[in-house]
């Protein structure tokens, strides 16, 4: 799996911090809100697709979970309804997965240490009556990378379903995957025609272009069917998320070094640098061509150049520049190592 983003913005946390008055306010600002937005992105944090797996009562949904797990881990029951609480099923050592079931209080989790870079959640039966089903199935969804929606070929046209939560949910219908399970209770014509009347139902949904596959998850005979083509999919959005994270550890990268470059961390050595900025102190026309000399510009030269001659506030703004610079080298470090992990590392 790919490396966790958080110990890149934790540091750029710190760069922010040690670049309080050195560095200019809007570029402070544009890296703390980058920072919390990728935080409040949590599916950023991991290189792990994470699936939920949603539908009704009977649908199949804990069938699906162990046909991708390729063993029994979520039960499955004639009584209806089944799936009370939700089950997780996450890679073993992934921190920013462990925090996002956290913060949902999924208290259920099965660890797996499959090759598979895949974290599935399965929810409870959303038209059940509990208020508490709906509310963590609408908390998910902006977490996850993809929802599979579960259809059986009885009740695949509830209206309970279509109009009291799937038309309201149209905004995510990039992350949604519709399958229509258990079709090896049917012939090849029916598939098609239930198949299509599904699809036509999710356009008048809201939907453009829903992508409904056919399975089995758990066929009475043989070998489920149609998991490959879910994981299909799975791969399409792993590339893509991939993608996206290429481009945040850049964005993160970058920020941290527009907050040295307004500091001019870059010049020279610490020891040559700051040697001759103590010597030019009270001396203002001979700190101004130090400073020019050396580039520095902006808040840390205003500081500098109010100190009164004074050693002790330069040598305190010249350490914290020290200490900006020794954060940015150490996040630009962290962001090279993500960046190029293409086959996977530690979390």
């Amino acid at each position: 799996m790919l490396r966790d983003l958080a110990p890149a913005l934790d540091l750029l946390d710190l760069a922010v911090v040690a670049s309080e008055g050195l560095a200019s306010d809007a570029d402070r600002a544009a890296a703390a809100t980058l920072a919390d937005a990728a935080r409040r992105r949590r599916e950023y944090l991991s290189g792990v697709i994470v699936v939920a797996i949603a539908g009704g009562t009977g649908s199949g949904k804990s069938s699906l979970l162990n046909a991708f797990a390729g063993k029994e881990i979520a039960s499955t029951s004639a009584l209806r309804p089944h799936t009370d609480k939700p089950l997780a099923w996450v890679p073993t050592g992934d921190g920013a997965i462990s925090a996002m079931v956290e913060a949902l209080d999924i208290d259920n989790v099965v660890e797996h240490e499959d090759a598979v870079s895949l974290a599935l959640v399965d929810l409870p039966d959303l038209d059940s009556v509990s208020h508490d089903h709906r509310s963590l199935v609408e908390a998910i969804l902006p977490l996850v990378d993809a929802v599979i929606w579960v259809f059986d070929p009885v009740k695949y046209h509830d209206p309970s379903i279509h109009r009291e939560f799937l038309s309201e949910m149209t905004e995510y219908e990039p992350v949604f995957i519709f399958a229509l399970n258990k079709i090896d209770r049917l012939d090849e014509a029916e598939v098609e025609a239930v198949e299509a009347h599904l699809g036509g139902i999710l356009t008048l949904d809201g939907f453009h272009d829903p992508e409904v596959l056919a399975i089995a998850a758990a066929p009475t005979d043989g070998e489920p069917i149609g998991i490959t083509a879910l994981e299909t999919s799975f791969e399409r959005r792993l590339v893509a998320k991939r993608a996206d994270r290429v481009k945040l550890v850049a964005d993160i990268r970058r920020a941290g070094r527009r907050l040295a470059a307004d500091a001019n961390v870059w010049m020279g050595t610490p020891d040559d640098a700051h040697e001759a900025i103590r010597s030019a102190t009270g001396d203002d026309e001979q700190l101004s061509e130090v400073l020019d000399r050396l580039k520095i510009e902006g808040p840390l030269r205003a500081e500098i150049e109010s100190s009164s001659g004074e050693t002790d506030p330069v040598d305190l703004w010249l350490r914290r520049r020290a200490e900006l610079a020794a954060t940015v080298a150490a996040l630009g470090v962290m962001c090279a190592e993500i960046a190029n992990d293409r086959t996977g590392g530690e979390t």
